[in-house]
C-alpha cells in the first residue's frame, strides 16, 4: 500500500478512468473483485469509497487523491476522512479504560 501511495502521490493519472458502456464497466469490476478473491458484490461506489478511505488513512496527500478521483475539490474528498477519524477513534477505545496512578508534572 506504501509503494501504491508513493505512486499515486507522484503522478496525476486517474484511478478509475475507464471510457465504456457501464455494462462493460462493471464486468471488469467483477473480473477484479473476483482475481481479488472476494466473495462479496462490489460497486463503483463502493470500490471508489474504499480507494479513497485506504490510501488517505495510508497517508496519501488529499490533494493528490482528489485529483486522482476527478474531485474539482478537496471538499468532496473530506468527506472519507470521517471514517478515518472513527478508525483512529475506535484504535484509541480499544485500549479500554487506563488508570494510570502517576501525577502530571509541569516542567
Amino acid at each position: 500500500m506504501r509503494a501504491w501511495v508513493f505512486h499515486i502521490q507522484h503522478t496525476s493519472e486517474k484511478i478509475f478512468n475507464i471510457t465504456c458502456y457501464r455494462t462493460t464497466a462493471i464486468t471488469r469490476l467483477q473480473k477484479w473483485v473476483k482475481a481479488a478473491g472476494i466473495n462479496k458484490t462490489i460497486t463503483w461506489h463502493c470500490a471508489r469509497h474504499s480507494f479513497a478511505v485506504n490510501v488517505l488513512g495510508a497517508g496519501a496527500n488529499i490533494k493528490t487523491v482528489a485529483s486522482l478521483m476527478g474531485h474539482s475539490s478537496i471538499k468532496m474528498t473530506e468527506k472519507y476522512l470521517h471514517v478515518i477519524d472513527q478508525q483512529k477513534q475506535d484504535a484509541i477505545n480499544s485500549l479500554g479504560d487506563l488508570d494510570y496512578d502517576c501525577e502530571v508534572v509541569s516542567v
